[in-house]
């Protein structure tokens, strides 16, 4: 009698977004503190992880190759990464994967750090129709992996008044799929478009997660409406299909859980 096979347990990291306002040092250590005392757990997930760890646009202060590679030298046992317009720059930038040939100084030194952090992959949001189509925003990711030295991922967006947004519909995510690009897929944006147009499309998201290109998850709960990173802290019409995720892939919890940190800085 063969012996049964049990699927290994889901491992969630911990995405900086999960302590918004912060500078990155600080959310960077609140992240690892917290996750030693088993203080970071979800109600979804059970305990978070650090061994990856995501530098994202939700924290203050700038991330220089200094802060991250000290980072980086701190925490030897985290590998860290880049996520979306992480604040590089004093001026802040909407930089995204569509309006790319805008910013070539953004992406040119979120290159360097990436680089100098020997990031195993970057993401992006799509961006915005008015800066390319969705071919152009697909070339352009193409071209920020030679940039990056590493897979860059495409995140999708949801919908939004004026169509404003690139992946944005159902037929989109399957565009992204089909293209052959690595992409990040964000549960709670699938939810928020799920609650726009009424539809749970089960067998495309299985299939997206279940993509040798899904490099990315990140989840979040929201109530359809908007993108507010909650804890996930109830079952999901999404969450069954995390049975068949690429195991290649990393995944990011997003949700907020800066009020329950203790001892923090402010």
């Amino acid at each position: 009698m063969s012996a049964e096979v049990k699927s290994q347990p889901l491992v969630v990291n911990v995405s900086l977004a999960c302590f918004p306002g912060m500078r990155h040092e600080w959310a960077a250590g609140a992240a690892v503190s917290a996750v030693q005392r088993g203080l970071l757990v979800e109600p979804m997930f059970g305990r978070l992880q650090v061994q990856n760890v995501q530098f994202v646009p939700q924290s203050s202060g700038l991330l220089t190759q200094e802060v991250a590679c000290s980072l980086a030298t701190k925490y030897p046992g985290t590998r860290f990464r880049l996520h979306a317009n992480v604040r590089l720059l004093t001026q802040y930038r909407v930089a995204d994967l569509a309006n790319l040939p805008k910013q070539p100084d953004w992406f040119d030194l979120a290159a360097q750090v990436s680089r100098a952090l020997n990031a195993p992959a970057y993401s992006a949001h799509a961006g915005r129709r008015a800066d390319a189509t969705l071919g152009q925003m697909l070339d352009n990711a193409r071209r920020a992996a030679d940039l990056f030295s590493c897979p860059v991922a495409v995140e999708g967006l949801y919908p939004t008044q004026g169509d404003e947004l690139l992946v944005s519909t159902w037929q989109e995510y399957q565009c992204v799929l089909e293209s052959g690009v690595p992409f990040a897929l964000d549960l709670s944006h699938l939810n928020i478009l799920a609650h726009q147009t009424g539809r749970q499309e089960l067998s495309l998201v299985r299939e997206m997660l279940a993509s040798e290109r899904c490099i990315e998850v990140h989840v979040s709960d929201n109530d359809g409406r908007g993108d507010t990173h909650q804890v996930c802290a109830r079952p999901a019409w999404w969450m069954p299909l995390l049975a068949g995720i690429n195991p290649a892939a990393v995944v990011f919890s997003e949700g907020n859980h800066r009020r329950a940190l203790q001892g923090g800085q402010p």
